[in-house]
């Protein structure tokens, strides 16, 4: 087991930077920027709500059953660095081709298999945490690595606004690359049925997984048209840099949030947390909605930012709490992920649709960023249905508390 001592926990989680730095750079900024340059009937907007929603779609296919393989494997002794440093190659090798792609199908192509390469090391990767972190920590773990996911976040941000997309795929691939390293270095130790076995339930799973879902889809409409409302609406000149300044503000105030209500939760009862974060960034989805002036941007961002800080941190937390037995986490959380990805399938369409609707793109943009905000307190309200963790016999614990 590791301690939750800065230099073990820092290099457990120091792998989601990388994740998050190509998560961040590609689909916010470098893919649609790369788009404009293709011309297509579809038009740039319904073009990459297409290639979003695909992609979204093999990000939700692939983690469950790579997740159960390696949970096979290293319940059979194996580890779960071969599945990561796989996934990290064919991550890095079409990262590369994106950069040089010259036609629309070569691009997309090189786009999936990225998106299957990342989906392959984080369904192996995720499991690290619960395996190898006492149960007590899972919170402040958590904490960390919701900074290293927002550390990655921004720079991909900042570098995806300040260079060419064909940079940032290269950027993204070398800042995989080095993260493969970092898992070199993670111990995995030999595995141990846990003492723990069952943790939550499925209720707590399901409940979850609804919230996740229904926060996930307010982000997903946020951040995936941004560019275009700045380029369409508010009509500034460079979009790319506007839209990273934005998402910089934000994951700045997210950082702030972060790791401390990833430790606090470990005190108190994560759904309220949880839920208080969706606050925040429903206040800030309805900013855009009612007064979408660049004055204001800015103060949205930060309102933003401290919500998702905790809402990345405790969340993590309080899905591996619900997953209900440790000897299939990887599996579960790759379902568990279906709540992050099947957004990214739905909410793409949903919003390319709602924009083709209206003839005033100002008008559009206002329905999408309303529709964002729902979201984001139905997801806040959902989460408070989670229940305490019943005591069992030999496993009670005072630390069991922080399940809720």
């Amino acid at each position: 087991m590791l301690s939750r001592g800065v230099r073990d926990q820092s290099l457990l989680n120091a792998y989601w930077v990388p994740l998050n730095f190509q998560g961040a750079a590609l689909l916010t900024i470098a893919v649609p920027a790369a788009l404009l340059k293709f011309q297509t009937a579809a038009g740039h907007v319904q073009q990459l709500a297409v290639l979003a929603s695909i992609a979204a779609a093999i990000s939700i296919l692939v983690p469950p059953p790579i997740g159960a393989l390696s949970d096979y494997v290293r319940r059979r002794g194996g580890r779960r660095r071969a599945f990561i440093l796989l996934g990290c190659l064919l991550n890095v090798a079409s990262l590369v081709w994106l950069a040089f792609a010259g036609a629309l199908w070569s691009f997309t192509a090189a786009l999936f298999v990225a998106v299957i390469g990342q989906s392959i090391s984080t369904a192996a990767y995720q499991a690290l945490i619960p395996e190898v972190v006492p149960r007590q920590d899972w919170g402040t773990s958590a904490g960390y690595q919701g900074v290293a996911s927002l550390v990655g976040a921004v720079g991909g941000l900042a570098v995806a606004s300040l260079s060419s997309p064909n940079a940032t795929f290269l950027w993204s691939a070398l800042v995989v690359l080095l993260g493969g390293i970092t898992i070199a270095l993670t111990p995995e130790g030999r595995y141990v049925e846990p003492e723990h076995v069952h943790v939550g339930d499925w209720h707590n799973f399901r409940v979850v997984f609804l919230s996740r879902f229904l926060t996930n889809t307010g982000l997903t409409l946020l951040y995936t048209f941004v560019l275009y409302f700045f380029r369409d609406v508010e009509k500034v000149d460079n979009p790319s840099v506007t839209t990273g300044l934005f998402g910089v503000v934000a994951l700045v105030g997210a950082i702030v949030t972060a790791f401390w209500t990833g430790a606090f939760s470990d005190r108190v009862p994560r759904k309220y947390i949880l839920a208080v974060s969706g606050v925040p960034m429903a206040l800030a989805a309805g900013g855009f909605a009612i007064a979408p002036q660049q004055q204001y941007l800015v103060y949205y961002a930060l309102c933003f930012g401290l919500g998702y800080g905790a809402f990345l941190a405790v969340g993590w937390a309080l899905a591996i709490d619900s997953v209900p037995q440790m000897r299939d986490v990887a599996r579960d959380l790759g379902v568990w992920g279906i709540a992050s990805g099947l957004p990214n399938v739905i909410a793409p369409i949903a919003g390319g649709w709602i924009l083709a609707r209206y003839l005033n793109p100002l008008v559009g943009y206002q329905t999408l960023f309303e529709l964002s905000a729902l979201t984001f307190v139905l997801g806040a309200v959902s989460v408070l249905f989670v229940k305490p963790r019943p005591e069992r016999i030999g496993q009670a614990n005072t630390l069991d508390r922080s399940i809720a």
